[in-house]
């Protein structure tokens, strides 16, 4: 499934790197041996390297249009058998297995495991903001991305919460 995502950066203290999305993307969402993934492409390593407030990412997803994206979320949760149960709060605060991100001119992959994960909403999108004990390895790698793993009951809540957004309740 993919969600239009407005905004997704990263900011890392260690190795000091910011990376960036320049223009609107897709936010895709998938599942891979019982793992689910929600993924960002094409970011880019801006000359300039200032450092946002706290290290961690931070991704903006558009709830529009309201009526596709809706459904989009249901035939997800239905395809993917995960309870839609609604969420009991203003915000979403998960324990993720691992977000990362892919450098490949840098030859970098930068992970957090079980990072914090919460979800909010501002204005017409859901914001995700992600933090946790950012660590670098050198590995070869083909395209810069930002990845989040979430368990089988994380992203039923995720998916809920973003659906609740959608619909207004």
């Amino acid at each position: 499934m993919l969600i239009p995502c407005l905004r997704a950066r990263a900011w890392f203290a260690d190795p000091g790197l910011k990376l960036e999305l320049r223009t609107p993307a897709s936010l895709q969402w998938d599942e891979h041996g019982g793992t689910f993934v929600l993924k960002v492409v094409d970011l880019e390593v801006p000359e300039s390297g200032a450092a946002d407030a706290e290290p961690g990412l931070n991704l903006a997803m558009l709830l529009t249009p309201a009526e596709a994206l809706s459904r989009g979320l249901k035939e997800f949760a239905a395809r993917h058998e995960l309870p839609l149960t609604p969420p009991s709060g203003p915000e979403l605060a998960e324990t993720a297995l691992l977000a990362a991100c892919h450098v490949p001119g840098k030859n970098l992959f930068i992970f957090a495991e079980a990072p914090a994960l919460v979800a909010t909403r501002r204005g017409g999108t859901v914001e995700l903001m992600v933090t946790g004990n950012f660590q670098a390895r050198r590995v070869p790698c083909r395209e810069t991305d930002l990845i989040i793993h979430l368990s089988k009951a994380a992203m039923a809540r995720l998916v809920a919460f973003v659906l609740s957004q959608v619909r207004g309740d």
